[in-house]
């Protein structure tokens, strides 16, 4: 039975759908036809039943292909727990895992569009989401929610990439993740002009399409009969487009972003050996005043 090789680990809204495509494009990589599984996120995988399950999204992979998975649970404490734990009980030492973080204003902005968007009850006014909604903030305390990765499997087994410098080179970026995964660099194959998973007219998945998607003759006949790039036209064809508009920031809930995280920047940096802060508050409030 094949299990992961490695793992997208999150963040949520930092990028991670774009480097799972871009990982994808690699003929060594076996990624399931589920993103995000998050099968990890509960002790059922540790079942007879569940380790089963698990390791038939990576039956089709070729013997000499990597397998993989990309799941954004698996950062989100306190929500999931043990994600880690299980991980290193049932596919061993030496998985590998990759941890995409974002600048942190930005990435509750994408979070809180994305949650309106597909209905979440949440405030349309930021700073009042920040009051309701905790995961807003607390998917964003990354060094909490890489912390249990790095004590399971080690600092050299958890690859932390920033969403700013990804983006300004992917393929160097997917060809320096190719090597620490094992595999030799393919960058040329890496699409850089195509970006997935953006907030702003997203495809919204309705009612009707949930019970398509979930219909088990379509999951298991049709789905797996169409390519992701058919899919990714289906999808944009049929499902209407979020409305939704980003919030305003304001200077207010950059300060308060970045008060309420400081402890947590700060382990960030010294777990991502940087001389200093990985993201500057004033560079954030500049960036913000003068859009």
């Amino acid at each position: 039975m094949r299990l992961p090789d490695f793992l997208i680990i999150g963040g949520m809204k930092c990028g991670s759908t774009t480097l799972y495509r871009d990982l994808m494009t690699h003929p060594d990589v076996f990624f399931p036809i589920d993103k995000e599984p998050e099968s990890l996120g509960s002790d059922h995988v540790l079942t007879e039943e569940g380790r089963a399950a698990y390791g038939a999204l990576f039956a089709k992979a070729a013997d000499h292909q990597l397998c993989a998975e990309a799941s954004t649970g698996y950062t989100k404490l306190p929500d999931i727990t043990g994600a880690a734990r299980r991980a290193r009980e049932l596919i061993g030492a030496d998985l590998r895992a990759i941890y995409v973080v974002r600048e942190p204003v930005a990435r509750i902005v994408s979070h809180h569009h994305h949650a309106r968007s597909g209905g979440a009850d949440m405030p349309d006014d930021l700073l009042a989401a920040l009051d309701s909604s905790p995961e807003l903030l607390n998917y964003t305390r990354y060094a909490t929610q890489v912390a249990p990765w790095i004590e399971a499997f080690g600092a050299d087994a958890i690859r932390i990439v920033r969403f700013e410098d990804y983006t300004k080179a992917r393929a160097e970026t997917a060809a320096e993740l190719s090597r620490f995964i094992g595999i030799d660099p393919k960058p040329e194959l890496v699409q850089e002009d195509r970006v997935y998973n953006k907030s702003e007219a997203k495809p919204v998945v309705t009612g009707r399409w949930r019970l398509i998607q979930g219909n088990a003759v379509y999951r298991a006949v049709v789905r797996p009969l169409m390519s992701q790039a058919v899919r990714d036209r289906v999808r944009a064809l049929i499902l209407p487009k979020s409305k939704s508009e980003r919030a305003r920031v304001s200077a207010d809930i950059i300060h308060r972003v970045y008060d309420a995280l400081e402890g947590d920047l700060e382990a960030l940096a010294g777990i991502m050996g940087s001389d200093g802060p990985v993201w500057n508050r004033e560079t954030t409030l500049a960036r913000y005043r003068d859009a």
